[in-house]
This record gives C-alpha cells, sequence and structure tokens, in this order.
C-alpha cells in the first residue's frame, strides 16, 4: 500500500517537476523514460540491435472487502513476468520469423474466497507458483498480412481477450473473458499456456480472419501447472476456434471514429459431465461470441486517442446440461483523458452479467459492477484505484452482497 501511495504522490506531483529548472529535472527525465530501470547501461540497445528485446513486468492487486460475502477480509495478489522475444530477421536474417519465450512468479491470496463469488476480484491472483510460460515461434509474410504462430502459448494471447484498451482488475474480462474458461476448463489463459497454433489473414485493411487449434487438457489445474506439463495426454482433447474482426476507421489519419468488432465461436471435443445427472457423459461443447468496442467521442483532432468509447461482449454456450454459465454479456465505458492535463490517464465503468445453467439448483446470476481509473504516473508505471460491487455472490441470494476496495500497480522494469 505505500508504494501506491507514492505512485500517487508522483502523479499529483509530475507538473511541478517539469517547471523545477533545479533539482526536480532528473526526476522528470526519469519518469519520462520508457522503463523505471533505463537503458542497462546500453546493454537494452546492443540488445535491440542483435533483435532481443527483454522485458520484465510486475503487477499487484491490494484489496479488501469491507462489506458483504462470506466473510470481510483483505488480500494481495502479484505476479514478475519476464519475457524475452527474438526478432530472427536480425539475428538470424529470417525474414519475417520471431520467437518468444517467458516466464511467470505468482503469488498471494485470492481475495473471492473470503467473498465466496465467481468473478475473481483480482486479476493478479495466479496462486503461488513459478511457470514457463510462452515458447514460440511466428512467421509472418506479405507485409504481415499473413501471421502463423506454433508453439506453447495461451488461447486468450490471440482470442477472446478483453474488448478494450484499459484493464479492469476484476477477471471477468482479463486475461480472458472468463465465462468461456468456466464451461471449457481447457482453454488457456496468461499465466498458463498450451501446445498449440494459430493463423491469422488480412484480405483487406479493414477485415481480419482468425483460426487457431490448441491442445485441450481439462485435468490440469492452472493454479498449479508449472508450465513444463509438454506431454500429451490420451484423456484430453482439442478446442478449435475462429474469429472475424471488422475494423471501423481504423486506418491513421481517418477523420472518423475508430471501432472494432470481433464474431466467431469455438468447439471443444473433450468429455463432459452432466450436471441433473452426474452418471451421464457426452462429448463436445460448444459456444458463440460477440465483442465490440466503439468510440463515439473524440477530444481534439483525428488520430487522437483521447476521448470516450464504449464496449460490450456476450457469449451464449447452449448446452445448460454441461455449461456453468450459458450467458455472459458485459457492457462499459472507457474516457481516456477525462481530467485536464491527464492525457494517458483512463477512467472506466464496467458491467458483468453470469447466468448460471439451470440445472444448478441454487444459482441464478452473478453480476459485477465496477469503477476504476487507471493513473499513468510514468510511461513504466500505472497506478489504478479500483471499487467492484458485487450482487448476489456465486449466483446464490443467501451470501451478502459485497464491496471490493483497492487498487492495482503496473510496473515495467
Amino acid at each position: 500500500m505505500p508504494v501506491i501511495v507514492l505512485g500517487l504522490l508522483l502523479a499529483l506531483a509530475t507538473p511541478a517537476w517539469a517547471e523545477d529548472d533545479a533539482g526536480g529535472w532528473w526526476v522528470q527525465r526519469w519518469l519520462e523514460q520508457p522503463t523505471l530501470t533505463g537503458n542497462w547501461f546500453g546493454l537494452r540497445s546492443k540488445l535491440a540491435e542483435w533483435g532481443v528485446t527483454p522485458t520484465i513486468t510486475y503487477g499487484t492487486d491490494l484489496l479488501a472487502n469491507p462489506v458483504g460475502g462470506l466473510r470481510r477480509g483483505t488480500a494481495y495478489a502479484s505476479e514478475l513476468t519476464v519475457e524475452v522475444d527474438v526478432d530472427l530477421a536480425k539475428l538470424a536474417g529470417i525474414k519475417g520469423l520471431s520467437a518468444q519465450v517467458s516466464g511467470d512468479w505468482a503469488a498471494g491470496t485470492n481475495l473471492s474466497d473470503d467473498i465466496d463469488n465467481f468473478f475473481q476480484v483480482a486479476q493478479y491472483f495466479e496462486g503461488n507458483r513459478v511457470r514457463l510460460y510462452t515458447l514460440f515461434l511466428r512467421q509472418t509474410f506479405f507485409d504481415g498480412r499473413l501471421d502463423l504462430k506454433a508453439g506453447r502459448f495461451a488461447t486468450g494471447d490471440d482470442f477472446l481477450a478483453s474488448p478494450i484498451g484499459v484493464s479492469f482488475v476484476n477477471e471477468a474480462l482479463n486475461p480472458v473473458l472468463f465465462a468461456i474458461q468456466a464451461n471449457v476448463p481447457g482453454v488457456t489463459a496468461y499465466p498458463n499456456a498450451t501446445w498449440g497454433g494459430r493463423i491469422i489473414a488480412q484480405p483487406v485493411e479493414a477485415l481480419s480472419l482468425s483460426a487457431g487449434a490448441f491442445y485441450s487438457n481439462p485435468f490440469l489445474n492452472p493454479l498449479e501447472a508449472n508450465g513444463t506439463e509438454f506431454g500429451i495426454s490420451g484423456k484430453a482433447g482439442y478446442f478449435v476456434i475462429g474469429e472475424a474482426l471488422f475494423r471501423l476507421n481504423g486506418e491513421a489519419g481517418t477523420p472518423g471514429l475508430p471501432g472494432r468488432y470481433r464474431a466467431g465461436g469455438y468447439y471443444d471435443s473433450n468429455l463432459y459431465t452432466s450436471f441433473p445427472n452426474s452418471a451421464q457423459q457426452q462429448r463436445g461443447n460448444y459456444g458463440f461470441f460477440l465483442l465490440g468496442e466503439q468510440m463515439v467521442y473524440r477530444k481534439g483532432a483525428p488520430g487522437t486517442d483521447e476521448g470516450l468509447s464504449l464496449f460490450g461482449a456476450f457469449i451464449y454456450a447452449p448446452l445448460q446440461r454441461i455449461n456453468t454459465l450459458p450467458y455472459f454479456a458485459s457492457v462499459g465505458a472507457t474516457y481516456r483523458g477525462l481530467l485536464p492535463s491527464r492525457g494517458k490517464d483512463t477512467a472506466a465503468f464496467a458491467v458483468y452479467y453470469g447466468g448460471f445453467s439451470r440445472d444448478l439448483p441454487g444459482q441464478t446470476y452473478e453480476l459485477v459492477l465496477e469503477w476504476t481509473y487507471t493513473i499513468a504516473v510514468a510511461p513504466w508505471l500505472t497506478v489504478q484505484p479500483d471499487v467492484q460491487y458485487i450482487v448476489n455472490p456465486g449466483g446464490r441470494s443467501s451470501t451478502g452482497n459485497a464491496l471490493v476496495v483497492g487498487a492495482q500497480l503496473l510496473v515495467q522494469f
């Protein structure tokens, strides 16, 4: 918490440093550099010449629920991620080929255990584990209009990701639409990877078509996995997904307001147990999704990202007897540059609705309202106060509505 308070003070004091012609300029330069630790005495630049880009990121959620849930509580959750991207065009002369390897160290506790709600309130809670995350090759052709990737990565890296540019603290949208993971346990999201491949084709500027196929292992506990589970089990299946993406006014300099709309479907081949009859199983599960975001007001000239945007998401999984959440919907708004002189800050509000299967007795729906404000203290530091209100936690009216307050901190080293 002291670190977050310091970040808030830095954010408020930044304009004053800019005017200090004595000892404050070094602080201003430090706040303007892209990473907290700078150029590593020239090492970053030298690695970039070779095509190697290391990234170190630390994120933490500090949250409390003073009202409602099973009991009052506080929780800390964090993740430290180390990623290395390699441009093999620079390193080995292979045009369009790149590689990535990354790892993650997660720690902390889950505040949702105290609340007993469905949509996890802390995005950065991923158990207590050191993991290998990504390990893949990526090849592009035709100036990026054809993009292939294969290896170990998460389904959520390329599909079913949050429909907006701002990161909410609740996990309903981050790092993947959680409702699909609840229905299809084999779907992976950061920081858990699986074997897979995907292709993205962009025949015209406004349209992209994507398809992916992944190894789907519903028996692997994502909180316990360490990322080195390379084996393929005969009991597990596969997950396939397809998506069409349409960009409205997406080209640079276009005077119209930009928007992005996605529609797709998925199929998983694993065995699923029926809720009404646990002795009965069926093979296969499927669903459909719609995602959209649209800027509706822009501050300034074309090309600026300051202004008001709306977003929405909808998931429909028809087989109620095997899907925990046959229905999921989310709507919300973001405003970048709401406050004068804070053009890089983002205010956001979202509502998440999950409708439970009628074959789950005693569970109806869970509704979450989230308010958040991302303060861009520096290119390498954001501080994000956050408030969540959870109605019908876990879909059960017997659990009191819960209030969650706290903040998220993100640092790029």
